[in-house]
């Protein structure tokens, strides 16, 4: 897997430095020395350009974007590369693809011994004296192309894992392929209960730009409500029932990240979604016992009524 070595109107970022320490991001950063380049990937993704601040030699605009996945354009396998470094007191010591050394000049070409396993190469990294994954993926927006092309660089390890089948995938599609640029949220509970959450990145091939759409489609619209006229020729056609129900009214709901957590401590959930659907399982059981209840005050008030209407015909002593 090469470099593409075609001149970059930006970068993409999934994190950035605040104040000197650095912060995880919920979308995409783009970061561009071309005022134009930055005003229009804030058209489109959202956010405004501003100078850049708190990262020397860095360039001149960034946006803080809202867009969480990009569709973007890969002109092949070339698109993609892909090294293993390592770096010590005076800059990279080790760097190679895996399998063969790509530097020093005098063991280029040379079996670098990296392990073949990956959860190997971690452990080996890990300790200090093997090298990280260094992947970095060159793309256009596929929405507007001429903006030019941006390069997106990353350290992670789930990356790496899916470089061999993203290779595979634009291969098959053979040329430019339309894919989705994603910060995909993980969440998961250790062994000791501890709650995780962050964001790997992760690009998905869709196929060719003839058979794909340069943007998502937008959210399906709600299904409206059927006219008066509709519901009363159903009405109609069943019979109505002696006592209608009386329609629940519609409680508009929001997300707070913050109440989910304490509820999915009270609840011993792992997960989002785990937490909502227990709650609602103790609100419908909350529903379910009130409804109990109120059957049962209605036998006790019949048994009360019955007892009373016994003990009027007996000694008045017994009442």
């Amino acid at each position: 897997m090469t470099q593409n070595s075609a001149a970059r109107a930006g970068r993409f970022h999934m994190g950035r430095l605040s104040e000197g320490r650095p912060q995880s991001l919920d979308a995409w950063r783009v970061t561009t020395d071309d005022a134009d380049v930055a005003a229009g990937v804030a058209g489109l993704l959202g956010g405004e350009p501003r100078p850049q601040k708190g990262e020397g030699g860095g360039l001149a605009y960034e946006v803080l974007t809202n867009h969480e996945s990009v569709r973007v354009l890969l002109d092949g396998p070339d698109a993609v590369a892909a090294h293993m470094i390592l770096r010590g007191s005076q800059g990279i010591i080790h760097e190679c693809d895996g399998v063969e050394f790509l530097s020093p000049e005098q063991k280029k070409g040379q079996p670098c011994g990296c392990p073949p396993l990956l959860e190997d190469r971690k452990r080996a990294a890990r300790d200090g004296h093997g090298p990280m994954p260094s992947a970095e993926v060159t793309f256009q927006i596929a929405a507007a192309p001429k903006l030019g092309t941006f390069h997106f660089m990353t350290g992670s390890w789930q990356m790496a894992a899916q470089l061999s089948d993203l290779v595979d995938a634009l291969e098959r599609v053979g040329g430019s392929a339309v894919c989705d640029l994603t910060m995909e949220l993980v969440a998961f509970t250790t062994k000791a209960g501890i709650d995780v959450c962050y964001r790997k990145p992760v690009v998905t091939v869709l196929g060719s730009p003839d058979s794909v759409a340069a943007e998502p489609p937008s959210p399906a619209e709600p299904t409206p409500a059927p006219a008066p006229s509709a519901r009363r020729r159903k009405a109609r056609v069943a019979p109505e029932p002696s006592t209608p129900p009386k329609p629940e009214s519609s409680i508009p709901v929001s997300v707070d990240a913050a109440l989910l957590g304490r509820a999915a401590q009270l609840l011993g959930t792992s997960d989002h979604q785990e937490t909502v659907i227990a709650a609602l399982s103790e609100i419908v059981a909350g529903r379910q016992k009130a409804a109990e209840l109120a059957r049962l005050r209605e036998q006790v008030g019949r048994i009360a009524a019955i007892a009373e209407q016994a003990l009027q015909g007996q000694d008045s002593s017994l009442t």
